[in-house]
């Protein structure tokens, strides 16, 4: 682990084959890090991950860079993709109160986000969207 000094690292994709090494990644730099934590940056670094290739990048290629803070207080993880400009705050509201198959679909991960961390930002960079997701430690 660190000695209270925040950790940061990055690892760069081109393609949807690399979620393993993106997962692992994430695993290797929360080493340490209390369980429940590393499970909800995990997953929302995978949504967010899986939704810029199926959705923004439209199953192709393209870069995404994924970096990771490890801080004292909160795991910071920060996604940039050069794919077209998406805010999440613009995915609709999902519907979980409607049968399966009576639901329109769209916008579950979106919403997973904003549930399982304690904030999550957007801004668009010039010709990049940057994706904020930060957990604080249990």
């Amino acid at each position: 682990m660190n000695d209270g000094q925040p950790v940061a690292t990055e690892f760069r994709a081109r393609s949807m084959r690399e979620l393993g090494g993106v997962l692992a990644f994430v695993d290797r730099t929360c080493a340490g890090v209390e369980a429940d934590t590393v499970f909800a940056v995990r997953l929302a670094v995978e949504e967010a991950f899986t939704n810029i290739y199926k959705h923004g990048y439209a199953g192709g290629e393209g870069p995404v860079a994924v970096h990771v803070d490890v801080a004292p207080q909160q795991i910071i993880a920060t996604l940039v993709d050069a794919a077209p400009a998406f805010d999440p705050a613009d995915a609709p509201v999902p519907d979980l109160d409607s049968p399966w198959d009576q639901r329109r679909s769209g916008g579950l991960g979106c919403h997973l986000l904003r549930q399982m961390m304690d904030e999550v930002k957007y801004v668009r960079r010039e010709r990049d969207n940057v994706l904020t997701v930060v957990k604080t430690r249990s």
